[in-house]
């Protein structure tokens, strides 16, 4: 976990080219210390954590899978 990517985990395409995909759940309050992620795909658990991400600064695309609370607490 690389303060580059607010502290989460980057996620690269395979092939022959290895290229950066995007970051699974990126912490909102980090978007600011970490402009690299602000422009990155984000992958996130819920709709509210898409919107908390939007209000910190995200510009970059956003995938919510709108998990039931339940297995949003599950995971860490």
């Amino acid at each position: 976990m690389d303060p580059v990517y607010a502290h989460e985990v980057p996620l690269y395409a395979r092939g022959k080219r290895r290229s950066l995909y995007g970051v699974v759940r990126p912490c909102p309050g980090l978007v600011g210390t970490s402009p690299r992620v602000a422009l990155l795909h984000a992958l996130v658990r819920s709709a509210q954590k898409g919107r908390e991400l939007q209000e910190a600064g995200h510009e970059g695309r956003i995938t919510h899978f709108d998990l039931p609370e339940h297995e949003q607490l599950i995971m860490c």
